[in-house]
């Protein structure tokens, strides 16, 4: 194995190995062992690695393709072709799916364009004319049926759902990144506290720094919505021509796991959380087999590994404790078996989770 020490989360993201023990460390001894061992022995890049796992997760949930099996075994003979090909030119990657050789597979995902190959190219997109507010723009549609991937000039990467649209600027200035979406996009975003990135989507803008999110905005649907998958983001309604206008709007903030819909009639946005809520921190740091343990430590746990907030009467539930094994289930299975335990109910409400007990009897 080769010496990790100073990769950014990019670089892990990118690495064979580390893609394989992300997406089947179980299945490979060696390689769960290797990271494992040097995981303990370099805490110090934590941060760097545990983002690069959310980036690989992240790009996984995104809708992909499955070409048969000749053109498998082509691609991924391309890939080692080409696997140390980098630089700031845009290229287009249709997805497929990562059960087939998956380390493969996911180097090339999560690669955003390392890969390409002629039977799924699509025609490079037409430059539209450049306009005086925003400078020279590019313009990318995506008429095919399969997502693909647009790299933007700084290191951004977005992937562009069919019968989707992004206009972009040839390059951007100093100051702030804007972009505009017509339809529904992944987006990767390179971290630049000096450049704010701003994705414009009709009625709101999606404001970042350097985070994970997808957009879906087509023009026919009543709603918009705003998901996060990594870091945080702000959702402003769409306002005034200015970046000061459109910072005087309020707006709200979303973390990981959280959502946010605005309903185009009502003109009115609703927080929550997203319907399946993805762990995010690294699996082999959680523990939910649970014996007699206090509830209030089960919900702290919960709390860490989802990045929500769960409100309770902390003296109601003091004398609470839980035996349950909540392992390899979803978020809210989880919650079902805690209120169920205990004898109480959940409900969400925004991006909060609510429980309701009324206690239990002294042990």
């Amino acid at each position: 194995m080769k010496n990790y020490r100073g990769y950014t989360a990019e670089e892990f993201a990118s690495d064979d190995d580390f893609i394989l023990w992300v997406t089947a460390g179980q299945e490979h001894p060696s390689v769960e062992a290797f990271w494992k061992t040097w995981m303990a022995e370099n805490p110090d890049c934590a941060e760097e690695v545990n983002e690069a796992r959310l980036m690989i997760r992240a790009v996984l949930e995104e809708r992909q393709y499955m070409p048969d099996q000749r053109k498998q075994d082509l691609v991924w003979q391309r890939i080692r072709q080409t696997a140390q090909l980098k630089g700031p030119q845009a290229r287009h990657v249709s997805f497929w799916s990562h059960w087939y050789n998956r380390a493969a597979v996911i180097a090339a995902i999560v690669g955003f364009g390392w890969a390409t190959w002629s039977w799924l190219a699509h025609p490079a997109a037409d430059t539209a004319a450049p306009l005086a507010s925003r400078g020279a723009m590019r313009q990318e549609t995506n008429a095919t049926k399969l997502p693909i991937t647009i790299q933007l000039e700084d290191k951004s990467y977005v992937v562009l759902q069919p019968q989707s649209k992004l206009e972009y600027p040839v390059h951007f200035e100093k100051g702030s990144r804007e972009v505009y979406l017509e339809g529904e996009a992944f987006f990767q975003v390179h971290k630049d506290p000096e450049r704010p990135f701003l994705v414009h989507a009709n009625e709101i803008v999606t404001r970042v720094l350097g985070t994970s999110f997808t957009v879906r905005s087509f023009a026919g649907e009543k709603d918009v919505k705003v998901q996060v998958k990594t870091g945080k983001v702000s959702v402003l309604k769409e306002h005034g021509d200015t970046a000061t206008d459109r910072d005087a709007v309020e707006g709200v903030i979303l973390t990981p796991n959280q959502q946010v819909v605005y309903e185009r009639r009502e003109m009115k946005m609703t927080k929550s959380l997203v319907e399946n809520p993805t762990v995010l921190i690294p699996v082999e740091k959680l523990e939910f087999e649970y014996a007699d343990a206090p509830v209030a430590e089960v919900f702290r746990a919960v709390e860490e590994a989802y990045g929500v907030d769960i409100v309770y009467d902390e003296q109601v539930l003091a004398n609470c404790h839980l035996n349950a094994s909540l392992t390899d289930v979803s978020l809210h299975d989880k919650l079902k078996l805690i209120c169920k335990g205990i004898n109480a109910t959940y409900e969400v409400i925004d991006s909060h989770i609510v429980i309701y007990g009324k206690g239990c009897a002294n042990p």
